[in-house]
């Protein structure tokens, strides 16, 4: 298969996982998105795969965005627009295939490991692995479309809850919210993902295939409003200079000034 400088991608079978491997705390960066973006679209052409198993190397499943690389890269309000369109890409490709996507969390699960994790089919957690969206404590707010993915998964004010406090979602918690399918002993994380594959590989392959869409399309109502808007909302926040002053304050450990209205 091909060769990923922030992937691994192995194929099983009917069975496709891809780990993230930017070691030791998997940040995303914009090479990972864009090879994101290649597995899935690739994908589009694998008549073999039924399954994508979605995962990470290491103790921590994603701490989220590289804020390291996007402050050294002089982040720009037009190279906010454009992550966005990426995001968005991202999103919608991994929600398209129509393979059976499941998401295999361990550790930490923030910002856009979570939002990875909300576009595939089924989540399951390790006991200790959890969630968090630090998005407003760093000037920016939870982005990709995922808000409104979080609202179809939780409801608007448990949404805004985990949006606006910036605190941990434990797995147990998780559970409850309907962020997770199954939540199991670290070292059964892998076993129980292919157990749970093997149960739905089992069935019709045609109907698993219909169900999925049905089930998407479904949910989907309104999203394409947010889609379209999304990258000139990011824009100006970024003009507002708010972003780059709750980077700045999360690298240098400080509690950042925030000074908009």
């Amino acid at each position: 298969m091909t060769q990923y400088n922030t992937l691994k991608v192995d194929q099983s079978g009917d069975i496709v996982t891809v780990t993230l491997n930017r070691p030791p705390l998997n940040l995303f960066n914009g090479e990972m998105l864009d090879e994101l973006i290649r597995v899935w679209h690739s994908l589009r052409q694998n008549r073999e795969a039924r399954f994508v198993i979605l995962t990470a190397g290491g103790d921590h499943f994603s701490a989220g965005a590289d804020l390291k690389a996007i402050e050294d890269a002089d982040f720009t309000p037009e190279d906010a627009r454009f992550q966005q369109l990426a995001g968005h890409e991202l999103m919608r490709s991994l929600e398209n295939v129509e393979q059976v996507t499941v998401a295999a969390l361990q550790g930490a699960v923030v910002g856009a490991g979570m939002a990875v994790a909300q576009a595939c089919d089924f989540r399951i957690m390790t006991e200790e692995a959890y969630y968090l969206v630090p998005e407003t404590m760093v000037g920016t707010y939870y982005t990709w479309g995922c808000t409104p993915r979080l609202v179809r998964m939780t409801g608007a004010s448990k949404a805004m809850e985990i949006v606006m406090l910036c605190e941990p979602v434990s797995s147990a918690e998780a559970l409850r919210l309907n962020l997770a399918n199954r939540v199991v002993p670290k070292d059964m994380l892998m076993e129980a993902t292919h157990e749970f594959v093997a149960k739905i590989a089992s069935k019709s392959p045609t109907c698993i295939r219909i169900t999925k869409k049905i089930a998407l399309g479904a949910s989907m109502e309104g999203f394409g409003n947010m889609f379209v808007c999304e990258p000139e909302l990011m824009q100006g926040v970024i003009f507002t200079g708010e972003t780059r002053e709750g980077m700045s304050a999360f690298l240098e450990k400080r509690k950042p000034g925030f000074e908009g209205k």
